[in-house]
């Protein structure tokens, strides 16, 4: 088994044959709709998000077909996964005792670590051949607008010897205060004829599989943005790298137009209109807010003793399936049910980060 079987079995353990095996496929690849990024937060797999935006869909069906074969799951007709008790086992001895990646959260740093790496590795190349004055060389990232901020980054720090040192330090600073190791970084910088290792290259060194390599890469660098956005003024070059934090940037484009209608007083029904949209897609935007926005009041929704009634069911069937909640409480409408199992996401994801 390698490190993303883990990662699956993993996700299936906490989804518990709730969605189907395709929602955690979905959830790896970051896939930017309201569906997914609920069933990161209800489902509490925050860090997995975004994490393997390559991910082919028969790769995973195969990881899915090891897990099968292991005897750790059992995939039934509707491409739910139980878990068997092995599985269980297998989760709790390998993955989360030290192996869980504790540092990411790609809900939050997943489009900004890919970023940030590219910024910070052709920043780092750039310094490093102008320190001995070499000028003709392959750039790391061919990306123009990384170029581009590169160049802005030089220019409005002309002295490249006080830059260079300004970034060592805050680099240092900041790898060393990291609980993972940072070698997993400074292999896979390039400077002046030296190349950055890739990432099999690194994986090899360090005795890792490719895979486990890259999701401890991935903890390293969501565990230094999360650092860096704690303390800005304390890394103030490495904060410039595009990470000013804009939690609107974790909504979906259509969430946001949506938020802006409902912040000016329209009801769902209205904005549905003038959005010339269904008013359950809509309503999918609602549960997104509710994930997404602290404190966003859900009185509008459902009163106050009906979401505890819904907790109530919830605990007592140890279930977020919609279809049983209902049976118990017929009365309350299937949006409703979604509006209190967000809000009960939302409330368990603040206190776990307080």
């Amino acid at each position: 088994m390698t490190y993303l079987n883990y990662v699956i079995l993993y996700c299936f353990l906490q989804i518990n044959g709730e969605r189907s095996i395709y929602s955690v496929f979905h959830i790896l690849k970051g896939k930017k709709s309201s569906q997914s990024i609920q069933d990161a937060h209800i489902f509490h797999l925050q860090p997995f998000f975004l994490s393997l935006p390559k991910l082919k869909r028969p790769y995973f069906n195969q990881k899915v077909r090891e897990l099968e074969e292991a005897g750790w799951i059992t995939v039934g007709e509707n491409d739910n996964a139980s878990m068997a008790s092995e599985g269980s086992k297998a989760v709790k001895q390998y993955f989360l005792d030290g192996a869980f990646p504790s540092e990411m959260n790609g809900l939050i740093h997943g489009d900004k670590a890919r970023l940030f790496w590219m910024r910070l590795s052709l920043l780092v190349q750039v310094l490093s051949n102008a320190k001995r004055q070499e000028f003709l060389y392959y750039p790391v990232q061919r990306n123009r607008h990384i170029q581009e901020w590169v160049k802005n980054c030089i220019r409005a720090n002309p002295n490249s010897d006080t830059l260079s040192s300004l970034l060592f330090k805050e680099l240092t600073t900041l790898l060393n205060i990291q609980g993972s190791d940072p070698s997993l970084l400074v292999y896979r910088l390039t400077g002046y004829k030296d190349y950055g290792w890739t990432e099999f290259q690194v994986a090899e060194k360090l005795d890792m599989d490719l895979e486990e390599c890259r999701f401890r890469f991935l903890n390293l660098l969501h565990g230094m943005l999360t650092e860096i956005e704690r303390d800005p003024k304390g890394f103030p070059l490495l904060y410039s790298m595009g990470l000013k934090s804009d939690h609107r940037q974790n909504l979906t484009i259509s969430t946001s137009k949506t938020y802006d209608l409902y912040k000016r007083g329209h009801s769902l029904e209205e904005i549905a209109r003038i959005r010339k949209l269904k008013l359950n897609t809509i309503e999918d935007h609602v549960i997104e807010l509710i994930l997404t926005e602290e404190g966003l009041d859900i009185d509008p929704f459902i009163t106050r003793e009906e979401y505890v009634n819904v907790l109530k069911v919830m605990e007592e069937a140890q279930t977020k399936r919609l279809k049983h909640i209902k049976e118990k409480l017929p009365h309350l409408s299937y949006f409703q049910i979604r509006v209190a199992i967000a809000k009960a996401g939302e409330t368990r994801e603040s206190a776990t980060r307080t």
